[in-house]
């Protein structure tokens, strides 16, 4: 029941629901603990959800960010799992979150910023389809878009471009520019690498501040006034 809460109108428990879920097989007594807590949170916001205040901007843009190994402790270095970094982002559409996600990565990345990367490239992979869905909905005049005057099978012309909002500059910079792989991040060019969406102006890739970046809120656990400042921005209260 918390994991659908989680899935359709309380974004701000999914990286603690995600995190109690991978124990669910051979649960520990911390874990119990940390589901009470879960539960104790909604309890004190059971009045509360999704506040949608849908904006005339009807666009689809996305927050993304990383935490980089962020479970990793030196007396249990030897867990593959603890060297995983987490993925978070969340989709906007009309300034209304419609798909957020909080989730390990697959693979150990070797630096932030590859950490960075990895998430943005995941992330995209759910914003592209969904570009394409929004489309064929307006194609049968369900809604009306803004116009553009790009033209690619990607981004018809009735489909703005994307802002995708990131927070590490070297991610930034990786994404948006060929000349600054090197041989040790080929790697990621190969497996991830996007270029053509941002060259063709479908996914505009942009600077945020860290504590603006909505995405964060999927990542890690936050200290109370973090959360609530991003659970504003996220859920409208």
């Amino acid at each position: 029941m918390i994991g659908k809460l989680a899935n359709n109108t309380r974004p701000d428990i999914s990286m603690a629901v995600h995190q109690c879920a991978r124990f669910c097989t051979n649960p520990k007594a911390v874990h119990d603990l940390a589901v009470k807590r879960v539960t104790r949170y909604l309890l004190a916001t059971a009045d509360k959800g999704l506040v949608l205040k849908p904006s005339a901007n009807m666009a689809l843009n996305m927050y993304v960010d990383a935490d980089f190994a962020g479970r990793w402790h030196k007396e249990y270095s030897e867990l593959r799992d603890n060297v995983l970094s987490r993925t978070g982002y969340v989709i906007i559409f009309c300034y209304c979150p419609v798909v957020w996600c909080s989730k390990l990565q697959s693979e150990i990345a070797l630096s932030t910023t590859e950490s960075e990367y990895i998430a943005l490239s995941t992330a995209l992979w759910d914003l592209l389809p969904l570009r394409r869905i929004f489309h064929d909905i307006s194609t049968k005049s369900f809604i009306s878009l803004q116009p553009t005057n790009l033209s690619c099978r990607m981004c018809p012309d009735n489909l703005p471009p994307s802002k995708v909002f990131e927070d590490n500059t070297a991610c930034i910079v990786l994404a948006t520019s060929d000349t600054h792989f090197k041989p040790c991040t080929k790697h990621i060019s190969l497996k991830f690498h996007f270029q053509d969406y941002v060259k063709n102006g479908i996914i505009h890739i942009l600077k945020i501040g860290t504590s603006d970046n909505m995405a964060d809120i999927f990542t890690k656990p936050l200290g109370r006034i973090k959360l609530q400042h991003l659970r504003h921005l996220l859920m409208g209260w």
